[in-house]
């Protein structure tokens, strides 16, 4: 799964210790000039706050209950300053929530950018 499956949650994690629940949303698309990633990743975002809010992570995690919970957003891109000016806004629209959003590349190879 991925960004595009917008309907979907990729991946859920529980960090016992450090009582933090992770979505993990995983982003291999290329930025684009219309928008259209940000579009898409809008969505999937939506998708994971409604998943949080109906109580379906409680559901599907019991384990979750008293957690903090962090979207985290993997990247195979180096966000566009778009890009990054839509995470600032979603950060505080999902702090408000009590929910903090994580972004980067993956932290085993960074950013496609990065690589030679």
């Amino acid at each position: 799964m991925s960004v595009v499956d917008t309907d979907s949650i990729d991946a859920i994690g529980l960090d016992k210790e450090a009582k933090r629940v992770f979505l993990t949303i995983v982003d291999p698309l290329v930025w684009d000039s219309e928008n259209v990633h940000l579009f898409t990743l809008q969505e999937k975002i939506n998708t994971y706050l409604h998943f949080v809010e109906s109580g379906e992570l409680l559901k599907a995690m019991p384990d979750s209950e008293g957690c903090d919970i962090a979207i985290e957003l993997i990247l195979k891109h180096m966000p566009t300053d778009d890009a990054i000016s839509f995470f600032d806004k979603t950060m505080q629209i999902l702090f408000d929530k009590n929910i903090v959003l994580v972004f980067g590349p993956n932290k085993e190879t960074g950013y496609v950018e990065q690589q030679s």
